[in-house]
């Protein structure tokens, strides 16, 4: 199936998405800090076949215009919500993964009865000793003339998502994490001024949490899913972090299964 790509106008600038599928519910996939709409490149034909699926770039990463200065959690929501009005979308659903599913959780606070369901993985109920290490394993932006800052960048990412065998993920994390270098921890740093805990105990659409097996984010998942009244869990033997790249048919199939249900 074929992925389209596009551009819509914004208050605050132009948002990117990919997109596929032409029938079926309406459903919105966001990114991990600090990729973009790519993360969701494998899984799209996939979930096009029952879904009109659209994979949107937050603002300042990706191909999405940035903003002029670090914007909190509910500044990412806003433009979002106003990019998915500009498709002429009424009701839809909302799925995430770490950062994504923060900012899916603030568009679904935002827009309220439009949302139908929603599909989470590592929703970052962070303490802050778990915000400050996944910020120190970040990093922030400063380029060096010996190149060493992208080599930093590449650990990162091989600590995230793990050895040889994820090599073309962490290729793509990194690439996508170096065209937007300057603003790469904006963010982390906007999840960790946002409290989830009061928008997932008012949640009131079917909502699902998977956890991947290897996902380090899987404690906090699992914290979040127990503050949503009737939430369903599923868990993923094997699962790497990012399951939309790494088992995109398998990510797919539990969203059918579950928009289905």
């Amino acid at each position: 199936m074929t992925i389209r790509r596009g551009y819509v106008d914004t208050p605050m600038g132009q948002v990117h998405f990919r997109q596929a599928g032409d029938r079926g519910p309406p459903m919105f996939f966001f990114h991990q800090t600090p990729l973009s709409s790519r993360q969701y490149e494998r899984a799209l034909p996939h979930l096009g076949r029952f879904c009109r699926a659209f994979a949107m770039d937050t603002p300042g990463y990706g191909l999405s215009d940035g903003p002029s200065s670090p914007p909190m959690v509910t500044d990412y929501a806003a433009q979002l919500i106003a990019a998915i009005d500009a498709l002429g979308i009424g009701k839809f659903a909302v799925g995430g993964f770490a950062t994504g599913s923060c900012v899916a959780l603030a568009i679904a606070g935002q827009a309220g009865p439009r949302i139908t369901h929603g599909v989470f993985s590592g929703m970052p109920v962070l303490t802050e000793e778990r915000m400050k290490h996944y910020a120190d394993r970040l990093g922030v932006p400063k380029v060096e003339r010996d190149g060493s800052h992208l080599k930093q960048v590449w650990d990162s990412r091989v600590d995230n998502y793990g050895g040889d065998e994820e090599l073309d993920q962490i290729q793509m994390a990194v690439a996508q994490t170096v065209l937007i270098y300057e603003r790469m921890h904006w963010g982390l740093l906007a999840v960790g001024k946002f409290d989830l805990r009061p928008i997932l105990q008012s949640l009131e659409i079917p909502t699902l949490f998977l956890m991947a097996e290897h996902d380090k984010l899987v404690p906090e998942n699992r914290i979040a899913a127990s503050l949503v009244k009737g939430s369903r869990t599923v868990s993923i033997p094997g699962g790497r972090p990012q399951v939309c790249w790494t088992m995109p048919e398998r990510y797919a199939s539990l969203v059918k299964e579950f928009l289905d249900a």
